[in-house]
């Protein structure tokens, strides 16, 4: 279902690093999902100029810096951006920490933990993550690098995801913030583009979410949703190992 009216298309940064690509911001709706791993200066002073317009998506999965995620900035390096754009007057209702992907083993827990730990006290209220999905040249990168393939099938099992969410749960009750799922199987997810994201915009009896984008099983982003990236969706620089972009 393709969304004609201008008016009722909010825009979302899916097909690449935003921070790579900062003319992204002339192309703003007035209701944006942005979302980055790299809050760079010059970011930040966009998002807080377009702060009204936008929901921002801070992915943090405690891998930067990896051989997972190489060219990605640490949490600590994450989450000290983070401090200066709330001080800089980024609303803090507006972000959501992004664990995406998290991965269901023993170290894959702890890592998830760490970045929850670092970000706890500062009044997130949103928590966002989904699960490492095994595609086939996933599992060839994984294997160049002579890491282990942390299961076979494409989805993680579904004790193994829910012992994930559980976890994030139990910080939510503690520390105040909703757990939301990304587009898994058989766990209640939300999307990307939600309801929620038009209230907190103030854009509730503006714009009205409607139809699927039918990207792929398990998500339920509306057809509004539209890409702010411009150019064909391609393995960005941040050159994550798990990128489902071939």
């Amino acid at each position: 279902m393709a969304i004609q009216d201008k008016t009722q298309r909010c825009g979302i940064t899916e097909a690449g690093e935003i921070a790579f690509n900062l003319s992204a911001f002339d192309n703003l709706y007035d209701c944006n999902i942005i979302i980055t791993k790299r809050l760079t200066d010059q970011l930040i002073d966009k998002l807080i100029e377009y702060k009204d317009k936008i929901i921002l998506h801070i992915t943090c999965t405690g891998y930067g810096s990896t051989v997972l995620e190489p060219f990605v900035p640490t949490v600590e390096q994450t989450h000290e951006k983070f401090l200066q754009l709330i001080e800089k007057g980024f609303p803090i209702r507006h972000v959501v920490l992004r664990i995406d992907p998290c991965i269901p083993t023993e170290k894959g827990k702890q890592t998830m933990i760490n970045v929850i730990e670092t970000f706890k006290n500062d009044n997130i209220t949103r928590v966002r993550f989904s699960i490492l999905d095994m595609y086939k040249h996933v599992k060839e990168r994984f294997t160049d690098k002579g890491l282990p393939i942390p299961y076979d099938t494409f989805h993680a099992p579904l004790k193994d995801r829910m012992e994930m969410y559980e976890i994030l749960k139990a910080y939510g009750n503690n520390f105040n913030f909703d757990v939301e799922v990304c587009g898994e199987p058989d766990i209640e997810s939300i999307s990307c583009l939600s309801q929620k994201d038009v209230d907190i915009l103030g854009l509730t009896d503006k714009i009205t979410l409607v139809g699927n984008k039918e990207q792929r099983k398990s998500c339920h982003c509306p057809a509004n949703k539209t890409e702010l990236l411009r150019g064909k969706p391609h393995r960005c620089e941040n050159s994550c190992l798990y990128c489902f972009w071939k």
